[in-house]
């Protein structure tokens, strides 16, 4: 399993595991010091990102649509910044 750990610029420290197969995502796993709302609802963003391509464009905007959505609040990161940590991830 692939891995990268990002620091936001003013924001929190994100860690990713990452399951690529054939340039998609397999499975995906979003931890780190970032708080979120309602906190449950991490499985549903990993959810989002399974068979997404490894492009870093389209992993931001799934993001940002399941993050609006879900009503989902993310506090210390951001769709962009969790975009960034998945590509760095896939090129680990």
């Amino acid at each position: 399993m692939k891995q990268a750990i990002y620091k936001v610029p003013d924001g929190k420290l994100l860690k990713i595991f990452l399951e690529e197969e054939n340039g998609k995502i397999k499975n995906v796993k979003i931890t780190g010091d970032f708080f979120m709302h309602p906190e449950e609802k991490i499985t549903v963003l990993e959810e989002a990102l399974r068979g997404a391509d490894l492009n870093e464009q389209e992993l931001q905007q799934k993001l940002k649509n399941c993050l609006e959505t879900e009503s989902i609040e993310l506090f210390g990161a951001d769709a962009g910044s969790m975009a960034k940590t998945v590509i760095l991830a896939a090129s680990s």
